[in-house]
């Protein structure tokens, strides 16, 4: 017995010390140091938990409470992860939709046939907002869980519209200021974060990623020279690897030993892009990465890319000491507009999964809506959300792992209504879930199903705590509309499968082909506009084939396999989906540079088609280190993209010896039509 109390002890103790160690992770910056901001935004967090719970209870306002609770988490969820100027950018226009959808949205329970259209209307609009980047999808996806839980689980459908509106206000202005007090101090801290993990790490869309950030805060001059030198070191870095992989034995670990000291030097030198400001550099970020490598003895003559390593390093070494915070010219005008337009033509057919897919979840949803009005049951409150999860929104085509997303919804709804009837004092939950919502806004962000998942936690404590009946019958009711939602978005999802034009049996290896067709496609159209040719019309066809196929080679490794474990044919045809979807926007984002930026660009461009041709040759484009830095950043993410593409395509075609030369064989239409 004494064992099993001191097992029991052990236990708990271990997980004391992991909750600690999470907490100090949070608290503290990436150097391990506390961060005074992070313990700052935790406090105010946690005052405002006990202080709204404090409130709510003892003036019996706690829906009001709840609600701006909720309009707080999911403003942040939303408009956060990058600068604080894009944060606020992105607050302007975000917050005052998601303030009137927790406005009306309890009122609508009164008028079914407009709660309904509404609610279709969103989950279709936020299911095809993946295509305009990842900051629309986490936006549309938000907007879609606040407009599910506002309209459809009675949550404040008893309060007047004042105090609905006071509550969501009250809200959207506190996750306002959690926002500008977590980066007043230093507003630039998460773009720095950003261009610094493209001397980290490896793998295609690091770059585009950091540039996104890069020009949402403003494009200032010295972090476009730090992307500029990042990208130039990341190609060479690449080129390095495949010469290494077509080398013998020896010459191959020399190179990959150049290429382990150029990363030591690069993690210094990212260390001081993320600090506020530098003085001087060490010795560890200033040396030659071939110098140790040389002293070694062995072979003294070097490849041409470990010069382009060493160009990448002394450009951000010149520029990160002097900061030149002067914003770089803006893209060309109409580049947004012409993008809009390029992926609603893209997407904006059955052809697209983007589209099908949100057809399914719009008419899964409708489905179920048509169930929850006829229950008029507070306990159905549960399944739109569980039938949400299901969907998973994010998978596109996808229902691999749908009868696990099911067991899980139907378990966890199951439990939580054991625990509430088991639990006294149950209703704390509400605010420590909302509160473990605001200290872990990363996740929430990169994990849908998380948010999905709290809120639905949310909504049953709640609702069961509001209920007159025996807890163990509200517990069951839950637990069965949870089932019901869940069986509804396995039976829609199955019949859309049947009844849209999509593949059960996906053909990988000719996905993979089109794709690399239509993004070679733009890819010449770009090179012939460098080149002086006036082809529009054949530009923006090219870019709107290139964004659907892409978009569709996404979403195909979550139909490849069913056991949710990712076989080395699915790790393949991902890193090829990543690399050319990253390749693809990298030439999209050039085509609305000036012309002079896109001439600068030929060689780059010219080398990537002969990569994804077949051709085996890997070398740094000729672009000067004089140009400007948008163009140079995406010459050299264009080639460090298509190495990544190449050795993906060569896992997914099953060659056993890579960087080998071929041919792909392509069907090529006299004309491109986009239908």
């Amino acid at each position: 017995m004494t064992g099993v109390f001191d097992s029991v002890g052990k236990s708990v103790r271990t997980a004391k010390s992991a909750l600690a160690a999470r907490a100090r992770q949070l608290l503290a910056t990436e150097a391990g140091a506390p961060d005074p901001r992070q313990r700052q935004y935790a406090v105010l967090v946690l005052v405002a938990v006990v202080a709204g719970t404090a409130v709510g209870w003892l003036f019996d306002l706690q829906t009001p409470a709840l609600l701006a609770g909720l309009t707080a988490v999911l403003a942040l969820v939303a408009t956060g992860g990058q600068s604080l100027r894009s944060d606020l950018r992105r607050f302007v226009w975000f917050t005052p939709a998601l303030v009137l959808v927790m406005t009306v949205g309890p009122l609508l329970a009164n008028i079914p046939v407009l709660a309904g259209l509404v609610v279709a209307l969103v989950v279709f609009g936020s299911g095809m907002l993946p295509a305009l980047g990842e900051h629309y999808r986490i936006g549309g996806q938000t907007f879609a869980a606040a407009t599910l839980v506002s309209t459809t689980t009675g949550i404040g459908s008893d309060q007047p519209v004042w105090m609905l509106l006071a509550a969501s206000a009250s809200g959207a202005a506190f996750a306002l200021l959690l926002r500008v007090i977590i980066g007043l101090s230093d507003p630039g801290r998460a773009t720095r974060v950003a261009v610094a993990r493209t001397l980290l790490e490896p793998g295609p869309g690091v770059v585009e990623s950091a540039a996104a950030a890069w020009r949402a805060d403003g494009s200032s001059t010295w972090l476009g020279e730090v992307l500029a030198g990042a990208a130039r070191f990341r190609a060479a870095r690449e080129t390095l690897l495949a010469q290494a992989q077509q080398s013998d034995r020896i010459e191959a670990d020399r190179l990959q030993r150049i290429v382990a000291e150029a990363d030591q030097v690069a993690a210094e030198l990212a260390r001081a892009v993320r600090s506020r400001a530098c003085t001087g550099l060490p010795y560890a970020a200033r040396r030659d990465p071939s110098e140790a490598v040389l002293a070694r003895g062995g072979r003294q003559d070097l490849p041409e890319a470990v010069r382009g390593i060493n160009q990448g390093l002394d450009r951000i070494r010149a520029t990160v000491v002097r900061r030149v915070e002067t914003p770089l010219p803006p893209q060309a005008p109409g580049a947004r507009r012409e993008r809009l337009i390029g992926a609603v033509r893209a997407h904006l057919s059955f052809r697209s999964s983007l589209f099908r897919h949100s057809i399914r979840c719009t008419l899964a949803v409708a489905f179920g809506m048509v169930i929850v009005l006829l229950l008029r049951d507070p306990s159905a409150s549960s399944l739109l959300l569980a039938l949400y999860v299901v969907l998973q929104p994010a998978a596109r085509d996808s229902m691999t792992g749908a009868l696990e997303r099911t067991g899980g919804a139907v378990l966890g709804v199951t439990a939580l209504a054991i625990l509430i009837t088991l639990l006294p004092g149950a209703f704390l939950l509400v605010p420590l879930v909302i509160g473990g919502m605001l200290l872990s806004m990363p996740r929430l962000r990169s994990e849908y199903q998380t948010l999905l998942g709290c809120l639905i936690v949310i909504t049953v404590v709640d609702q069961a705590m509001r209920l007159d009946r025996p807890l163990v019958n509200v517990g069951i009711s839950f637990a069965a509309n949870t089932a019901v939602g869940a069986a509804i978005a396995l039976i829609v999802g199955y019949v859309a499968y049947l009844v849209l034009p999509s593949s059960i049996l996906p053909d990988v290896r000719g996905a993979v082909r089109s794709t690399v067709w239509s993004v070679s496609e733009l890819l010449r159209s770009v090179r012939a506009a460098g080149q002086g040719v006036d082809l529009p019309a054949a530009l923006q066809a090219a870019n709107v084939l290139a964004l659907r196929r892409t978009q569709d080679l996404l979403g195909m490794p979550a139909l490849l396999d069913g056991t949710g474990e990712e076989t080395d044919d699915d790790r393949a045809t991902r890193d090829a989906a990543v690399a050319l979807d990253a390749l693809r926007q990298d030439v999209a984002t050039l085509a609305f540079r000036p012309e002079a930026e896109q001439a600068v660009a030929v060689p780059a461009l010219r080398a990537v088609d002969d990569l994804l041709g077949g051709k085996a040759t890997a070398k740094i484009p000729d672009v000067p280190e004089s140009s400007a830095p948008a163009t140079e950043l995406l010459a050299s993410s264009l080639l460090e993209n298509a190495l990544h593409a190449r050795q993906a395509i060569d896992r997914t075609f099953g060659y056993d010896n890579p960087w080998k030369s071929y041919t792909i064989s392509f069907v090529r239409p006299e004309r491109l039509h986009i239908r």
